[in-house]
């Protein structure tokens, strides 16, 4: 199963907010996949297929096991949905 990371600054507001848009769009799309919410600091280490975060914190998050995508608008379904497919399209999952 694909594990998402959403991640913001403290990790309990708009890294929640993302997560749920996330997972409606995940569901639109048809693929199962477990997102989680968390802060920045523990996003570099965790071990999921992908992070999505704010642009200002991609470097924070970048460099560890997982590839992080910038998404502008938390709260924006078309950005999610493209950058989501773009992912799932890379992964020959789509």
């Amino acid at each position: 199963m694909l594990t998402i990371l959403t991640v913001c600054g403290v990790g309990m507001g708009s890294s929640l907010l993302l997560r749920m848009y996330t997972e409606d769009v995940l569901k639109e799309l048809g693929i199962e996949a477990q997102v989680q919410a968390s802060d920045a600091t523990q996003a570099r280490g965790a071990r999921v297929d992908l992070i999505l975060t704010s642009p200002a914190l991609v470097p924070v998050c970048s460099g560890g096991h997982a590839p992080v995508r910038a998404i502008k608008s938390f709260v924006n379904k078309e950005e999610i949905r493209n950058v989501l497919t773009e992912f799932l399209k890379e992964k020959g999952l789509i």
